[in-house]
């Protein structure tokens, strides 16, 4: 009865820390970046998430949800631009960039 409960809570355990995080991103394999730019907040329905638009180019890319709260405070919903330092990584919908670090322009 005790090993059984044990097994059981294990097992919980570990499909706990397995879907706790949300999505999984490769950082170490990611590409360093450093590029100039606005962050935007857009809303799809119910999904909401942060882009970050370059300067004097049509590329964007999503924003990474492990970057810092602090550093996507500092886009002033996309009145200020920025210089970003960071990494394009793979993130399970696909290509995205983690800001390391923002300075205003």
């Amino acid at each position: 009865m005790i090993k059984r409960l044990f097994i059981t809570l294990i097992v919980l355990l570990a499909t706990t820390a397995a879907f706790a995080g949300g999505k999984s991103c490769e950082m170490k394999s990611g590409k360093s970046v450093e590029l100039n730019g606005t962050l935007l907040q857009q809303t799809s329905g119910d999904h909401e998430k942060i882009v970050f638009k370059v300067a004097n180019s049509d590329k964007s890319y999503t924003v990474c949800e492990k970057t810092k709260e602090s550093v996507l405070k500092l886009g002033n919903e996309g009145r200020d631009t920025l210089h970003v330092k960071g990494k394009l990584v793979n993130c399970g919908e696909g290509e995205e960039l983690f800001i390391d670090t923002a300075n205003k322009i």
